[in-house]
C-alpha cells in the first residue's frame, strides 16, 4: 500500500526535519547548514509506506526517484539467472534507496522491504536541482558514494578472507554502528530484524551456518540475543575477532569543512 502526501505538507506533523535519520546522519558529519536544512524540508514532502516483503526497486527496470528511509529495514540484492540471490547491503534508516540505481538507465539491482518501511520519495530531477542549488547537498552525495564503496570493499574482504565467525561478528558491528549514527540504536544494543537466511545471503553462508556462528558468539560471551534484539556484551573482544575498524563508516576528509 502506498500513501502519498500532497506537495507542501509540513513534515513536522510526524517528526521534525532535524530528527529525520537522513538529516541526523548528514548533520553528524557537519555536511549541511540551516539553509540546506530548509531546502531538504521542502523536497521531503511525499511520504510512501511499503509492506514487509514488498519490492521497492526491481532489477532491470527504470527508476527516476530516490527514496530516503525514515524508518524500517530493507535489503539491496541482485538475482542470478538460476534463481540465486546475493544481498549486497542492508538498507537502514537514513539511507537512500535508489542510490546508485537511479543514476543508471535501468536498475542494476533490486531492493525489498525486510520490515514495514516509511520512505520519503523524491524525483531524481528534483534532487538533481537541489544539488545544483545547495552545494553542500551535492557534496553529501559524494560522501554517500564514498561510504557505499567502502562498505562494499569490506564485504569483499568478508567473502574472500574472513572466517564465517568473523563475518558474522563484522556484520553485527557494522550494522550497530550504522544504526547508532542515526540515533536508532543504544550504546550496546540494537534491533536486527533480518532472518538468518538473509544474513547468510549477505555473508555467503547458509542459514544453519549463521545460526551456529551466532550460537558460538553467545557461547563466548560476546553477544546476547533476545527475539530480534542483539546486545553487545564484550565490544573490544568482538572488534578484535572481526578486525572491525569503523573509520570506513565515518566522515570523509572534505566533510570536516562543508562549503558555506
Amino acid at each position: 500500500m502506498r500513501v502519498q502526501r500532497a506537495a507542501g505538507v509540513d513534515l513536522t506533523k510526524d517528526r521534525t526535519i532535524e530528527d529525520h535519520p537522513f538529516v541526523v546522519k548528514l548533520r553528524s558529519h557537519g555536511l549541511i547548514d540551516q539553509e540546506d536544512l530548509k531546502a531538504l524540508g521542502r523536497i521531503l514532502n511525499r511520504k510512501v509506506t511499503v509492506k514487509k516483503g514488498q519490492d521497492i526497486i526491481v532489477q532491470g527496470y527504470e527508476y527516476k526517484t530516490l527514496d530516503i528511509v525514515e524508518s524500517g529495514f530493507g535489503l539491496r540484492f541482485t538475482l542470478l539467472h538460476q534463481g540465486g540471490r546475493q544481498i549486497l547491503n542492508a538498507i537502514l534508516p537514513g539511507d537512500i534507496v535508489g542510490f546508485p540505481a537511479s543514476f543508471f538507465n535501468r536498475s542494476i539491482f533490486s531492493v525489498m522491504a525486510a520490515t514495514p518501511m516509511s520512505l520519503h520519495r523524491v524525483s531524481f530531477d528534483a534532487f538533481t536541482e537541489l544539488c545544483k542549488q545547495r552545494t553542500n547537498i551535492a557534496l553529501a552525495l559524494i560522501w554517500f558514494a564514498a561510504r557505499e564503496a567502502s562498505i562494499y570493499a569490506h564485504h569483499l574482504v568478508d567473502a574472500g578472507r574472513r572466517s564465517p565467525l568473523e563475518r558474522v561478528a563484522h556484520f553485527l558491528l557494522e550494522t550497530h554502528f550504522r544504526l547508532k549514527t542515526v540515533g536508532c540504536a543504544s550504546e550496546d544494543s540494537f534491533e536486527l530484524p533480518f532472518s538468518q537466511e538473509s544474513i547468510g545471503d549477505a555473508l555467503g553462508l547458509s542459514a544453519p551456518h549463521v545460526n551456529r556462528m551466532l550460537s558460538e558468539l553467545r557461547h563466548q560471551g560476546l553477544i546476547g540475543t533476545q527475539n530480534h534484539t542483539v546486545n553487545i556484551l564484550e565490544r573490544a573482544a568482538l572488534q578484535i575477532l572481526a578486525e572491525f575498524e569503523p573509520s570506513y563508516l565515518e566522515r570523509t576528509s572534505f566533510s570536516r569543512n562543508p562549503i558555506r
